[in-house]
């Protein structure tokens, strides 16, 4: 799948990912860069309101649901997990799916 079919098909989904919570959902690697190869994961980070009761049981359910809907492997976490050395990079050129 391309980049363009992925934001489309992630952009479907919009309305179940925020029902599990996620205020924002933003695509970053390989595919967002266009340069992925077959069987290349998706490498995706979320926001979520910080007042609800947002947690890793909620973030493992996107990530299965999404691993079902876009029938592959899925890297999911939260911008406050990114890595501090690579999150001013990864957040430059991320794409914003909602």
């Amino acid at each position: 799948m391309n980049r363009a079919q992925t934001i489309e098909q992630l952009r479907q989904n919009a309305d179940a990912i925020r029902g599990m919570g996620a205020t924002t959902l933003y695509l970053f690697g390989s595919v967002a860069r266009g340069d992925n190869a077959s069987g290349s994961d998706l490498d995706l980070f979320i926001d979520y309101d910080a007042e609800s009761r947002f947690s890793l049981i909620d973030l493992v359910g996107i990530k299965q649901f999404l691993e079902e809907t876009m029938s592959g492997e899925v890297d999911i976490t939260t911008r406050d997990s990114l890595h501090p050395m690579l999150k001013d990079d990864i957040e430059r050129n991320a794409i914003r799916i909602f």
